[in-house]
């Protein structure tokens, strides 16, 4: 482990925590192997879950399940705040560990309830005025959309959308269609780091240049990314990276991030404001003076974070496109159905989306759901209509040949009433 473990668990209320030793043996337990088909290696990582054997989990990209260490660690913390001894939250430690596992420096984070609220910290706290304008794209997840359109409504701001191309082939294609959207009045850019609706890793890096190079203030929607991909938050150039740990972090239901760039830890306005809102000394933690939050879901934030460095980031990115790449090779074998994730592999990671001729996704999530206990999401936003899978540690081949087993299926006979 890499936190100093005495000063951690003293500043927690004792030696009498389970989940850090917990975490600590499982790092032990896993130093050697994990190579992308080791199944045996992700047999025992699988094992650290509660999924049930029979039950075929794809939409980590809704929300993530998490490891037993973690739903342990949640439950300690309940456990000693209702013993009377309250452990707070280790702060510093805390921000550490994130940093390690998704980038930037420790001073930047802050940890609001999911995207949608660390998005909208974001709108609410920039100055933005009637005439100004902000560009988007019609691939926004609604928790990245949203905020902006209240600004719209309220302050008379003008929001530009972007088309992308689907599937997209490359990722000037990407950066062009967006910077198309810019003008004069442009003063943000908001986008998906990966497009919830295909998967599509968008080229922030390109647009944070372009953006620098213009005065234009760069937001990134990054709920997917952190925990599916090796990423760096601070390196990416932008100005504000929100993100869901709740999902490929798997952290607790409840648990947001957002990470702001070394300028704006003083010049962004709070949208909730408690003690020392104005102290920027504070620097981003600031924002972190919510009044009295759920510390739980911060003990199990911790306690995730922790796990997927034990694990290794890039051993769990090389797992998870190895399983979507099975998954994505055998949908796109099947006559009638049509793959729209990006074709080349630096433009997607763990999710792919597709349709299948003559069949309504909803209809086909009912009927895995019913067949084999699958969990899957249709993307119905903007009336795109796809079936979306994700893949993650826990998922195994044999489930990924199960699904495609059943797809083919449909595809060839149609579903059974």
């Amino acid at each position: 482990m890499n936190l100093d473990r005495r000063h951690f668990l003293s500043v927690l209320g004792g030696a009498t925590l389970a989940w850090p030793r917990a975490v600590e043996a499982f790092g032990t337990q896993l130093a050697s192997g994990g190579a992308p088909d080791d199944e045996a290696f992700w047999y025992q990582v699988r094992s650290t879950f509660l999924i049930p054997d029979d039950r075929i989990y794809l939409n980590n990209g809704t929300l993530g399940p998490s490891p037993r260490v973690v739903v342990d660690a949640v439950t300690e913390h309940v456990r000693r705040v209702a013993a009377t001894f309250p452990p707070g939250i280790a702060w510093d430690d805390l921000k550490a560990s994130v940093a390690r596992l998704v980038g930037g420096d420790a001073e930047g984070f802050v940890f609001p309830r999911n995207t949608t609220e660390a998005m909208s910290f974001v709108a609410n706290g920039l100055e933005l005025f009637e005439g100004e304008e902000v560009v988007t794209t019609d691939h926004e997840h609604i928790g990245g959309l949203e905020p902006w359109r209240v600004l719209e409504a309220r302050r008379g701001v003008r929001l530009s959308v972007a088309a992308l191309p689907v599937p997209a082939a490359s990722e000037e294609e990407l950066a062009d269609a967006v910077w198309d959207a810019v003008s004069p009045d442009t003063r943000v850019v908001s986008v998906s780091h990966m497009t919830f609706t295909t998967g599509t890793l968008m080229p922030v890096v390109e647009l944070a240049r372009r953006c620098r190079d213009q005065g234009i203030v760069f937001c990134v929607d990054g709920a997917h990314p952190p925990g599916m991909l090796s990423v760096d938050v601070g390196g990416l150039g932008g100005d504000f990276y929100a993100s869901s740990p709740h999902k490929w972090v798997m952290a607790p239901q409840g648990c947001g991030l957002l990470y702001l760039a070394p300028e704006w830890r003083s010049k962004l306005w709070p949208t909730l404001a408690s003690g020392g809102w104005d102290d920027h000394a504070l620097s981003a933690h600031r924002f972190n003076h919510m009044g009295t939050i759920d510390e739980s879901r911060m003990a199990g934030l911790f306690a995730a974070s922790e796990y997927l460095l034990a694990l290794g980031p890039d051993r769990v990115e090389a797992r998870v496109r190895y399983l979507r790449g099975r998954l994505e090779d055998g949908l796109a074998a099947i006559e009638g159905v049509h793959v729209v994730t990006p074709a080349a592999e630096a433009l997607k990671g763990g999710m792919v989306s597709f349709s299948v001729d003559g069949v309504e996704s909803p209809d086909l999530q009912r009927h895995l759901s019913r067949a084999a206990s699958v969990r899957t999401r249709v993307i119905g936003e903007y009336d795109y209509g796809w079936m979306r899978l994700s893949t993650h540690v826990y998922n195994r081949p044999d489930e990924i040949d199960r699904v495609l087993e059943l797809v083919d299926e449909v595809a060839r006979t149609g579903i059974a009433g």
